[in-house]
């Protein structure tokens, strides 16, 4: 059904063996989800942050990774969406929180620096009402300073209109912590209403760095308008998807704060990170 509507009205599909099977796994893979946690399956990742102008890493952002016990590392692309669609996400987000507070007081520990940990935060626990509550008790749990979490959220959920959407980040303000915009430049926000929104950080979009060195002249010239359109309101800029050292001489050329990507560091486990900092 669903792949004759994505071929338009009046077409027929005809169920294959291919379909068949990839709905079967779709499904093994969403009951797998559900156990995931409590199986240990579900692990985090950490990519290095890089300040622009000493070059040293202040900081991770902390990526959720799933390795099924039958069908291997699944990618966040395919599972994200269906710990979304089961409520899943919930769980697993508190999860994720409490898990890179305690990487993040290891962190602190054996190498005796200042650092911070960036955690995407989805749309669905957004929408739930206690969420700053619950962040809230994992933080003293965990001892951790608010000032060293930076909660990420993609630029098309920060700009939907919905206004609860504005309030739970306040609350999550509130508690201390800073909050990015991920992906910017994807979306379709405005400056009247990005100025609103207690945001400290804007994350750019790897597709506006990756045209650095291409011929794709109009990437770079946004590229360059959203760095410049970020200090003058004051914000922290990052760019992510940094590969090249022509990607990252123009980055600083032209004044963004920090970088992240393989040309530092791909994302690694904790103990790999450990080593990263030493």
């Amino acid at each position: 059904m669903y792949s004759a509507k994505t071929k338009g009205k009046n077409q027929l599909a005809f169920c294959t063996a291919d379909m068949k099977d990839n709905t079967t796994q779709k499904m093994r893979l969403t009951n797998s989800l559900y156990r995931a946690l409590d199986r240990g399956e579900l692990f985090l990742q950490y990519q290095a942050q890089i300040a622009s102008d000493t070059e040293e890493i202040v900081g991770f952002e902390a990526l959720l990774r799933w390795k099924h016990d039958e069908y291997g590392i699944i990618p966040p692309l395919v599972f994200i969406p269906m710990a979304e669609q089961t409520g899943m996400i919930r769980p697993i987000g508190l999860w994720v929180i409490e898990q890179s507070c305690e990487q993040l007081k290891l962190f602190k520990q054996q190498t005796q620096r200042n650092l911070r940990i960036a955690i995407n935060v989805s749309l669905l626990q957004l929408r739930d009402p206690s969420i700053a509550r619950k962040i809230g008790k994992i933080l003293i749990a965990t001892e951790t300073d608010p000032k060293d979490i930076c909660i990420e959220i993609t630029e098309s959920v920060a700009f939907m209109d919905e206004p609860y959407i504005l309030e739970r980040l306040k609350e999550l303000k509130a508690l201390g912590m800073s909050l990015a915009i991920d992906d910017f430049g994807t979306g379709y926000s405005s400056l009247s209403r990005l100025k609103l929104f207690p945001i400290d950080v804007l994350k750019i979009d790897m597709e506006f760095v990756q045209g650095v060195g291409s011929e794709i002249q109009k990437e770079t010239a946004i590229l360059k308008s959203i760095i410049q359109m970020g200090k003058n309101l004051h914000f922290h800029v990052l760019a992510e998807g940094v590969e090249t050292k022509e990607q990252v001489d123009y980055l600083k050329e032209h004044g963004c704060d920090e970088m992240q990507g393989y040309y530092y560091s791909r994302p690694v486990d904790g103990d790999a990170a450990i080593v990263l900092l030493t």
